[in-house]
């Protein structure tokens, strides 16, 4: 294969001692099979839906077990990650460590006249803006927020939902859109440029993700994107599901609700945006978090670490 004969002639030509590897399959066979013939060490770094996809047949989890038993030391993006691979391929505990990610976005903000662009062009001066970043694939919970969406326009009536990504679901979610007759307010943006996410971040009155696991064992490993809308001193509401109850402590720096729930997440989205106080205390409590844990300073001190 391909991989197997570059990263071959690449160890090889620049002498590498110790490989990590992003996945367990296919690139950890990889790894396997140069620890096998050069005696390379090496490291796997595990996201969470990755250990799912090996145990879709007993060849992958036989190969998937060998991978993980023959790994120095294997990176979790979260505790919820590392047991999911306990669980999954026997793995010893004493040989997973947990680096988590963290956000790769400016917080510098953006110049007054550039958000304010963005207020006029889509009409949200006097709103509260409701706002996800993510792809738009199902386990992410968009469809729930917009269901949840007629119970918070009761309370609050100049409740506006932009939803910032692209994806298999933004045809179904449109459709939705339309049969709860919510266009004015639903707002889809498919096209936002990183450079540009600050400008929608400082609009938000709340970020929202309800992800929940779906029935083939999709779930969120962890969920960086809290800890960018933390980062701009913004409240978040997460779905009590896989890693994101990591990324966001109950009542800390956010709501944790039942991602199933249509009325928790109306009810946590109502109190957010109707509690000045408490949205401010959760968002300054989630910027507090990033600096003290969730940076790459402190971070690449514990990935540093596993490669000394």
């Amino acid at each position: 294969m391909p991989l197997l004969y570059q990263t071959f002639v690449l160890v090889r030509r620049e002498k590498i001692k110790k490989i990590i590897v992003g996945h367990i399959l296919p690139t950890g066979t990889v790894a396997l099979v140069l620890k096998k013939l050069l005696r390379v060490q090496y490291i796997v770094s595990i996201h969470g839906l990755d250990i799912n996809l090996t145990q879709a047949s007993s060849r992958k989890r036989r190969l998937a077990k060998l991978i993980v038993r023959n790994a120095e030391k294997i990176i979790a993006n979260s505790n919820y990650t590392k047991q999911a691979l306990i669980n999954a391929c026997g793995c010893d505990a004493t040989k997973v460590e947990i680096v988590y990610p963290c956000p790769n976005i400016s917080y510098e903000p953006q110049e007054e006249k550039i958000v304010a662009s963005i207020r006029d062009k889509y009409n949200l001066q006097n709103k509260k803006v409701i706002l996800t970043v993510s792809r738009l694939v199902e386990r992410k919970g968009h469809d729930k927020v917009i269901q949840a969406l007629p119970k918070v326009l009761e309370k609050i009536p100049n409740a506006v939902y932009l939803i910032v990504g692209a994806g298999a679901n933004l045809k179904y979610l449109k459709e939705l859109v339309a049969l709860l007759k919510l266009e004015d307010h639903v707002l889809f943006f498919t096209d936002i440029a990183d450079t540009e996410l600050p400008g929608f971040y400082q609009l938000a009155d709340v970020f929202i993700m309800p992800s929940r696991k779906l029935a083939g064992g999709d779930i969120e490993g962890f969920g960086i994107v809290y800890l960018e809308a933390n980062g701009f001193g913004k409240p978040v509401i997460a779905g009590r599901s896989g890693g994101a109850v990591e990324a966001v402590e109950d009542n800390v720096n956010g709501l944790v609700v039942d991602p199933e729930s249509i009325i928790e997440i109306a009810d946590a989205l109502i109190k957010i945006l109707s509690d000045e106080a408490l949205s401010k205390r959760l968002g300054e409590a989630g910027k507090i978090r990033i600096a003290k844990k969730f940076n790459w300073f402190e971070q690449a001190k514990r990935l540093i670490a596993l490669l000394s």
